[in-house]
């Protein structure tokens, strides 16, 4: 704790351990957990302090704007004196010392002394550092700047002691991480992380991996290297390794139990966006995570990286098994991916009738021609100005009738409908950054642009408060009973519903989208349920029960720019329910919006073998669903 009397050091020079390796090798957890051992401090890393810190004053890990963080402004003080540090010259600086054409001289050379650059970066650095020791009272600075050039320059400053945590990640799961795309809320608005092609990624990897060792030569008693796979597999062993290189072999490690870590509150500079997270975190392996790439490209960056995977001991073939995170099939390599959704639906039409496939998929060609015809006519008619289009976010949980509602708003010319399959505005179903989703809205000529990002409805009110269109965007929700969701599921997906729900009570749900955005109680009703024992038609309950209580979780109720749509009152009487949705989103309805609305007998029967508890639960959420959507809301 900061309050508490500063620990004498043992030595005058200050102790940094530092985090070498690339990004996405996960540097944040292993920092925030060694941050938590009495007399480490984690300061994040420190080489953005000048840039992201002060310059762009994003978020410190305590959750305020870094100059407005006592703790920095108290170290600040402490370095550089009253008034705000060069940050400009400080950054110039040390863009010019760490550059990569400057690695193999930086290698070469025992002593900067003399070089201008050097001396003037090196005098503020260890200002810097000295204070971070004496402000927080701590005995060594954990500082997970990762980039090798950095270290060499911490390594040659006779003010720091150095020891050096080298860790590593597969190159294919570190190329995965890179591809995806994840919020990255620091800069205190809406954002998403740096994303990185696989060819990049790999030649980052093989580059900086390679370098850690030779460029911050440590001596050997203080210098580890970690791979990440083998941290997650043995997190407490892993931090007392660590500790007993530090000579801290006494401290007392923050874990309840072999692999749950307790993380409190902690002040890092830049990061990846878990270093703002706290409480209790089980830290699991992810087996089988290096194999998610599509398959040209974890071909091409197994090649590029493959003397490296032999030397720290890597397969270079998968293993058998199956990543929690391929349950469905977004993760999956392109190839595989087509042939599996070919099985399912192969299946369903065989259960539900081909045709039935044909309308869902909009696979007709004469429809999907005739749509563009309208279309183009309208905007021949009605020209609008570029900008103006309303973007419609239609949500909700898979086989609750969006289908319907979005061949619905397509009869209707004014609206233009790009549905998850669409690669200009999803990737593998997950609708793409919001600057890419605002460009397709402002380029489209419709009055309105439907998309239907269903596995992103966990961030329906980061869509409509973040996308930022001169129209707003509007959402509507669509819900369906429980009893013919849990039937309609059952019949497309199978068994999905129960793999999704022992992954998430299991704690190795990685990024599946089932588990974002849930709420503490959907958690605890997940957390409570014998997974080993319950039915398809449980989990499929379940599942309909945890993500349209995110309807309310998120407090779309309360606005106004969000519509409950329910998919059994539009059966009973499309035109009253389209009408509806029309006055909501303020244009005229047409009757072609209602035409292939029918419903049809069902051809799954028989009574679901749901847990009495879970049903109630559902009963009453169905309730409450059926009572906010019979309120007309006020517009």
């Amino acid at each position: 704790m900061l309050t508490e009397p500063a620990i004498s050091h043992a030595h005058s020079r200050v102790r940094v351990l530092y985090i070498a390796g690339t990004g996405r090798s996960g540097s944040t957890l292993l920092a925030n957990t060694l941050g938590q051992v009495k007399g480490i401090f984690n300061a994040g890393e420190i080489r953005f302090i000048w840039q992201r810190g002060l310059l762009e004053n994003r978020l410190c890990g305590c959750g305020r704007r870094f100059r407005d963080c006592p703790l920095w402004q108290q170290i600040l003080h402490e370095a550089v004196g009253p008034g705000t540090p060069d940050a400009e010259a400080m950054s110039r600086l040390q863009s010019r010392l760490t550059r990569v054409r400057h690695i193999p001289s930086l290698a070469l050379r025992r002593d900067l002394s003399g070089s201008l650059d050097f001396d003037a970066y090196r005098i503020v650095l260890a200002r810097l550092y000295r204070a971070i020791a004496n402000t927080t009272g701590s005995d060594v600075i954990v500082d997970s700047s990762k980039l090798p050039s950095y270290g060499r320059l911490l390594g040659l400053m006779p003010e720091i002691d150095l020891y050096v945590v080298h860790l590593v990640r597969d190159s294919r799961s570190t190329a995965t991480s890179w591809a995806r795309i994840k919020d990255q809320p620091d800069r205190g608005v809406a954002g998403t992380m740096q994303r990185m092609s696989p060819l990049h990624s790999a030649l980052l990897w093989n580059l900086w991996n390679s370098a850690s060792k030779p460029l911050l030569a440590p001596p050997s008693a203080r210098y580890l290297r970690l791979l990440y796979e083998a941290f997650v597999a043995d997190p407490r062993g892993s931090v007392e390794r660590i500790v007993q290189m530090l000579g801290m072999g006494d401290a007392q490690l923050p874990f309840e139990d072999s692999s749950t870590v307790v993380l409190g509150p902690n002040h890092t500079v830049a990061g990846n966006p878990d270093r703002l997270r706290s409480g209790a975190v089980v830290i699991r392996t992810d087996a089988g995570a290096a194999f998610r790439l599509r398959g040209r490209d974890q071909l091409l960056v197994t090649a590029l990286t493959f003397p490296l995977l032999v030397r720290f001991g890597y397969p270079v073939l998968p293993k058998a098994g199956r990543p929690p995170e391929e349950i469905g099939i977004q993760h999956l390599p392109g190839p595989l991916r087509t042939w599996r959704r070919i099985q399912r639906h192969w299946r369903w039409g065989r259960q539900e009738g081909f045709w039935r496939l044909v309308e869902e998929d909009q696979l007709d060609p004469r429809a999907r021609l005739a749509g563009a015809l309208r279309r183009r006519d309208w905007r021949r008619r009605h020209p609008i100005t570029p900008g103006s289009t309303t973007p419609v976010f239609l949500v909700g949980l898979q086989r609750s009738g969006t289908n319907m509602v979005a061949r619905a708003l397509e009869a209707n010319p004014e609206f233009e409908v790009r549905n998850e399959n669409d690669r200009t505005a999803f990737d593998r179903f997950r609708l793409r950054p919001l600057p890419v989703v605002r460009e397709i809205v402002t380029r489209s000529r419709q009055r309105f642009l439907v998309l239907k990002p269903l596995i992103d409805s966990h961030r329906v009110d980061e869509l409509l408060g973040g996308l930022g269109t001169p129209s707003p965007g509007r959402a509507l929700w669509t819900y369906r009973g429980v009893d013919g969701r849990v039937r309609s599921a059952l019949s497309k997906f199978g068994v999905q519903n129960l793999q999704v729900l022992r992954a998430i009570a299991q704690g190795r749900a990685g990024d599946l989208w089932q588990a974002q955005g849930l709420s503490p109680d959907s958690r605890d009703l997940i957390q409570g349920l014998d997974v080993d024992l319950i039915t398809n038609e449980t989990a499929a309950a379940v599942i309909w029960y945890v993500r349209n209580s995110l309807y309310f979780d998120l407090g779309l109720d309360a606005r106004a720019d969000c519509l409950l749509v329910s998919y059994d009152r539009m059966l009973d009487d499309p035109e009253r329910e389209v009408r509806r949705i029309c006055e909501f989103l303020g244009t005229e309805y047409q009757p072609a919006m209602t035409a292939g609305i029918a419903r049809r007998p069902a051809i799954t029967r028989g009574e679901l073998a749901i847990d009495p508890k879970v049903r109630q639960r559902c009963s009453d959420l169905e309730r409450r669903l059926e009572e906010a959507g019979a309120v007309p809301a006020a517009r």
